[in-house]
């Protein structure tokens, strides 16, 4: 049998090594390796407490959803400050056939007869308990996005993955838990304590959830095009001269640029 082009692709670097101490005990959960004989007839599921899907509450969900074309794009060379045009643009409707612009009603179902998992939409799957890993047909369609539109010319086999979040704070979060250790004065030695590189003006909501684990927060200059990679005060300035009083070198870094 043939290779695909995927298939002849390498592995991506293995790099588990930067993984916190949490991350690399968890284990699969024991309870869903029974899940598999739920799928044989007369198997009743009650190891999850699934709610039966009659008592959810709605039978429909609508929403009118705007479509591509209602805005006009702006131009792809801004400069700061705006020209008068850019300053000029307005979201807003003019009138009242912009008011009518262009949309699309979506319906969704209490159930669906699609038998494919990642193309099934309905209430009685989205909100009834699922995987960790999120609901199949919005995590599948995120998923080849990625791949297809943000990451297409990969160079490591299975391509790009996600992971799907409640927002940018709550998955900034997981992948500081994922990828630093607790560190505290009173218990731990400085040099294990782990640092983080971030621009000297960074959103401090991600400041805010890496600083309570004891993390050396450590700022690195910009200029016009984000964070410098060398000069004083650079990226390169800062690793070169790091203190280790104030803990290990950085392998983790924060960057909006």
């Amino acid at each position: 049998m043939a290779e695909s082009g995927d298939d002849r692709l390498p592995e991506p670097k293995d790099l588990s090594h930067h993984l916190s101490y949490a991350t690399r005990n968890r284990a699969p959960s024991a309870m869903k390796q029974f899940y598999k004989y739920f799928a044989i007839p007369g198997i009743g599921q009650l190891a999850g407490g699934l709610p039966n899907t009659y008592y959810f509450p709605f039978d429909t969900l609508e929403a009118k959803s705007a479509l591509p074309e209602r805005w006009k794009p702006t131009p792809n060379n801004p400069v700061d400050p705006p020209s008068e045009q850019l300053a000029s643009i307005s979201l807003a409707p003019k009138s009242s056939k912009e008011k009518q612009s262009p949309s699309s009603n979506v319906v969704v179902p209490h159930f669906s007869s699609q038998v494919d998992p990642l193309r099934k939409i309905d209430l009685a799957s989205a909100l009834q308990y699922g995987t960790a890993q999120g609901y199949p047909p919005l995590y599948y369609f995120i998923r080849e996005f990625a791949r297809n539109n943000m990451h297409p010319n990969h160079r490591y086999r299975g391509g790009p993955e996600i992971i799907l979040t409640c927002g940018s704070t709550d998955g900034f979060s997981k992948a500081i838990m994922a990828l630093s250790n607790e560190w505290s004065p009173h218990r731990d030695l400085v040099q294990d304590r782990e640092g983080l590189l971030c621009e000297e003006f960074a959103y401090m909501g991600a400041i805010q959830s890496a600083r309570p684990r004891g993390m050396n927060i450590a700022p690195v200059g910009i200029d016009d095009e984000g964070m410098r990679a060398s000069g004083k005060g650079g990226l390169e300035d800062v690793l070169v001269n790091w203190d280790f009083s104030k803990g290990r070198r950085p392998h983790l870094l924060y960057t909006v640029t």
